[in-house]
């Protein structure tokens, strides 16, 4: 039972030659969910990504391929793709047979989901690792030993090890499914990363800002939570590191991140914040290290005199404008008035 997407870039390894290895470390992966609500209606979805560059996506009833990156296209011929999009169809409609089959042989219920993640990473030394990990309803379910070429299990229920001993059984798909890893999908890799070293070269320099969070009432031991706000920062590696008195913090319970996140812009953002006493004569700073900036680090310092954050700042800033706007719209409200008054009336 082959990944539905696995026929992807086994032909685009079929196609291409051997180019060099790429000068850093990037991985090809290949993603696909399945939504199987019955045994006659199933969702399917897809997605090809270079490091963090999402290159084609699929997704069936019709099983177009979509291309995300006007590079990609140019890689194959039009003849090509129209092959490898009915190999793709023929690939998802067996899998979901033998889906089905399975779910009717051991009793299992509808709905459920089936996820999958294969691919190569590639290393400059030209070392390379193949994987590929499958899940079922977001729990790690299976994954397959390229070295070994043999599939392992995840866990060890009734239906896992039914299914690990039918993938296992069959040799050719493990065979092929091992080349794929080890040969097919390495020089796809090289290939994309070639077509695509203009995308993959990006670099977007990070913007950070520090402020406290929410400062303790005065008299209270409560710890000032200080936060360091990174963003619009492209390739996604990025480091940020909080120093005390010119020291790096270690880590630990003082400290807390988000963890990379996306921007809408194809950017990512972190948050990384640090507890500190209040009344502390520290002085404390934010480093970010990012490839955009060239070797260099950006340092924003914490101005203490300033212990509120921009939420804050912006609330007192329109509560100052609103409180003049009044004032200006009673003067004019007030000399309009005045000037009404009619001799011999009296002032309203």
């Amino acid at each position: 039972m082959l990944p539905p997407l696995l026929l992807l870039p086994w032909v685009w390894g079929a196609l291409a030659a051997s180019p060099p290895v790429p000068p850093a470390s990037v991985t090809l992966r290949v993603l696909h969910i399945d939504v199987f609500h019955n045994a006659s209606s199933t969702d399917i979805w897809g997605t090809a990504l270079l490091g963090d560059l999402e290159t084609n996506s699929v997704g069936c009833s019709t099983c177009k391929i979509r291309f995300l990156q006007p590079w990609v296209e140019r890689s194959l011929t039009p003849k090509e793709w129209q092959d490898l999009e009915l190999l793709v169809h023929r690939s998802l409609f067996s899998f979901n047979r033998t889906v089905n089959r399975i779910v009717q042989q051991q009793g299992m219920g509808y709905p459920f989901v089936t996820q999958g993640s294969l691919g190569c990473e590639l290393h400059p030394n030209g070392t390379s690792r193949g994987f590929y990990d499958g899940g079922l309803n977001g729990e790690k379910f299976i994954s397959f030993d390229v070295e070994a070429g043999k599939w392992v299990a995840r866990r060890q229920d009734k239906l896992t090890i039914y299914i690990l001993d039918l993938l296992n059984l069959d040799k050719v798909a493990t065979i092929a499914l091992q080349f794929l890893l080890r040969m097919t999908c390495v020089n796809t890799l090289k290939s994309s990363v070639q077509h695509g070293k203009e995308s993959l070269a990006r670099q977007e320099k990070p913007v950070a800002v520090v402020f406290a969070r929410a400062p303790p009432p005065a008299g209270t031991p409560a710890p000032v939570l200080l936060v360091c706000r990174v963003t619009g920062f492209y390739p996604r590696p990025v480091r940020v590191a909080w120093l005390q008195d010119g020291e790096e913090v270690a880590p630990g319970g003082r400290l807390n991140s988000s963890g990379i996140l996306p921007n809408a812009d194809l950017t990512y953002q972190l948050r990384s914040s640090l507890a500190v006493e209040p009344g502390a004569r520290h002085s404390y700073a934010c480093r970010v290290q990012h490839s955009s900036l060239g070797g260099q680090s950006l340092l924003i310092p914490w101005e203490q005199s300033r212990p509120w954050g921009p939420g804050l700042a912006v609330g007192i800033t329109l509560g100052v404008l609103a409180v003049a706007a009044v004032a200006v719209v009673l003067r004019r409200s007030r000399r309009r008035g005045c000037q009404d008054v009619r001799p011999g009336e009296p002032r309203p």
